[in-house]
């Protein structure tokens, strides 16, 4: 296994073809090299198979592991900090299509740092034997009334709210009736046992339904989870749709109303836009920069004793609660918030630049840092008065990611389609 394949989120492949049994036996044995290891999954066809292959490998390297079996990432996650597991392994290719899978590692503090990655890489490489079908194997869920005890306290009662979740047909199914137990009424979309149609036109990535149904409803709320239920996109009773940077707006102006935002700051991405920032600091709050990834607002917010995070794309964290984004969990902390302090739409909306984003697949993303490319990128910024360019490598995949914001949409879209060209040339 090539260092270059574990990414900040672990492995990621087409099932199959870049990603096999034998893949996730070289990380069991690596993990189980060092430690304990608490396995969980999605529901893709190929899910099964990976999880028996992690275990085969932890016990070859030495160690016990336990299968919760069907879960949601950050559920797994919640478990890990409440037993005396040294790491988690959760089989999933997050938004990513059927056809693709994945395996997250998690350590007891969160994903693994740049040093713990390179020990785990090393351990693969070194990794002995292969797969045994013959290998005994068994999934015992039990540990979810953990989690399950964990949410309801934390949100308490939901009594009276109506609500659209959209499951992306994916993990988040296996908690299908904790928000009812709260006392909402849930509307599921999407919500398949069968994991062949994981995200597709659905969840998180689609919640164009979502808003729709919330809407034709008159729900108190919509939001679309994708297939290991770590991202949310929330849509309000009038069918706006919410990214991660409004949810995360929202919270904070609400949080800090009641005395309830630690240093009145949160921790954003530099993905996040130009005019959400401008409105929060109008309120008061301050957004503390990171990079892009869950993972580095997490390290953020540790670092600074801070209660509430996001990114763009729909990792929302409430650190108070659990320091990973947890789609379910901020779905029904947006239901608490409008129990308590009414509907959405009374927090008046932050104001929104303009953003023109491409992802590129290439053969090799570090030409990102080829000094003549960031030249260029640093070029059309130095044009846009005004405006913002970020060029980055995508951590899990061989793409390139640019952005351009700007107040005037046509002028970010024109600066954008040029940085666009640029980047393709250098594949050429």
């Amino acid at each position: 296994m090539e260092a270059s394949k574990f990414g900040t989120d672990g492995i990621r492949g087409v099932y199959g073809d870049t990603l096999t049994e034998q893949t996730a036996y070289a990380l069991g044995y690596a993990l189980g090299k060092r430690g304990k290891v608490l396995i969980g999954r999605d529901n893709r066809l190929s899910s099964p198979a990976l999880a028996k292959a992690v275990a085969c490998g932890v016990a070859r390297g030495g160690s016990d592991s336990r299968s919760v079996g069907l879960i949601t990432t950050p559920a797994l996650y919640y478990l890990l900090t409440q037993t005396d597991n040294d790491f988690a392994v959760m089989v999933t290719a997050s938004h990513n299509p059927p056809d693709h899978n994945g395996l997250k590692v998690f350590t007891r503090e969160g994903k693994p740092s740049p040093d713990e990655r390179k020990k785990i890489e090393e351990g693969i490489a070194s990794a002995k034997g292969a797969p045994d079908d013959r290998f005994s194997y068994e999934e015992t869920p039990s540990l979810l009334a953990l989690y399950e005890e964990f949410f309801r306290k934390a949100i308490g009662s939901l009594n009276g709210l109506t609500v659209v979740v959209d499951y992306a047909g994916g993990a988040g199914g296996v908690f299908k009736g904790l928000l009812g137990t709260l006392g909402a009424h849930v509307i599921p979309l999407n919500l398949r046992a069968c994991g062949d149609r994981i995200n597709v036109d659905s969840g998180a990535l689609h919640p164009s339904l979502c808003a729709r149904e919330t809407r034709r409803l008159g729900a108190d709320l919509g939001f679309a989870i994708d297939g290991d239920g770590d991202r949310i996109i929330a849509a309000d009773r009038t069918g706006t749709l919410l990214d991660g940077d409004r949810i995360t707006y929202l919270l904070a102006c609400r949080k800090k109303a009641r005395g309830a935002l630690p240093h009145d700051s949160v921790a954003m991405t530099v993905m996040t836009n130009g005019g959400v920032i401008k409105s929060l600091n109008e309120k008061g709050i301050t957004v503390r920069s990171c990079a892009v990834g869950d993972s580095a607002v997490a390290a953020t917010m540790k670092a600074e004793g801070l209660a509430l995070g996001g990114e763009q794309s729909g990792h929302v964290i409430l650190g108070d609660l659990l320091l990973t984004g947890d789609a379910l969990l901020v779905g029904a902390t947006l239901l608490k918030s409008i129990a308590e302090e009414g509907p959405l739409a009374l927090t008046p909306p932050p104001t929104i630049y303009p953003q023109v984003s491409f992802d590129l697949p290439v053969p090799d993303k570090r030409i990102a840092e080829d000094p003549r490319l960031r030249a260029f990128a640093a070029k059309i910024k130095e044009e846009l008065i005004g405006g913002r360019v970020l060029l980055r490598a995508s951590g899990t995949e061989e793409v390139v990611r640019i952005m351009v914001e700007h107040p005037e949409e046509e002028t970010a879209r024109t600066a954008a389609i040029r940085l666009k060209q640029k980047v393709l040339s250098f594949t050429q």
